[in-house]
């Protein structure tokens, strides 16, 4: 199985290799995503991950007592259990609660604190109830908006509403879970 960018360097020098990308499968040789080479060392030096396959051609990783291959793809020793997730999507509906914790509860007009959320496209237009059409929004903001749009009101959104990365959170987590087991020793099988 290979994953092949096209930021991928296509000739591996001493300055580049580490920003090549390695594919970490699960312990059920499942893939699970792609990190760069230096994390994946970090990963097989660790116990936590073994070497499926090696780059081709052949690129020697050295340090003063150890030399490896570079991977093209590693697997975990341990199995990572992830939940199943649906995927969410700018457009798939959202709700008040998930808008304002998207948004930290701060006003995407004003960056105050924000209690409830706005249709950027007003209902009344048919706007939707999607990820991409609601902003958290304080009472000021919303009053002053009204039944218009951003353009229409005068006012500027200060970023662009999309939906929750759920699974970069959750890839976060694993990482850092990964790493501790690593100090703790925990890392082989």
């Amino acid at each position: 199985m290979t994953f092949r960018r096209a930021t991928d360097p296509v000739a591996l020098t001493v300055d580049n290799w580490i920003h090549t990308r390695v594919v970490v499968l699960n312990a059920s040789y499942e893939a699970l995503s792609e990190v760069t080479a230096e994390r994946a060392v970090v990963l097989l030096m660790g116990g936590v991950a073994e070497a499926v396959a090696d780059r081709e051609p052949h690129f020697p990783i050295r340090s003063k007592h150890l030399e490896i291959a570079l991977p093209e793809t590693i697997r975990l020793r341990r199995y990572v259990y992830l939940e199943h997730m649906v995927r969410v999507q700018d457009e798939s509906r959202a709700t008040l609660a998930g808008v304002l914790r998207r948004d930290s509860h701060r006003c995407g007009y004003c960056a105050e604190r924000a209690r409830t959320v706005d249709h950027i496209r007003p209902r009344s237009r048919g706007g939707p109830n999607t990820w991409s059409n609601l902003i958290a929004c304080c009472a000021p903001c919303n009053t002053i908006k009204a039944d218009r749009t951003p353009e229409e009101a005068g006012m500027r959104l200060l970023w662009q509403p999309r939906a929750p990365t759920h699974l970069a959170t959750r890839q976060r987590q694993i990482w850092k879970q990964m790493a501790c087991d690593c100090k703790r020793g925990e890392g082989s099988p």
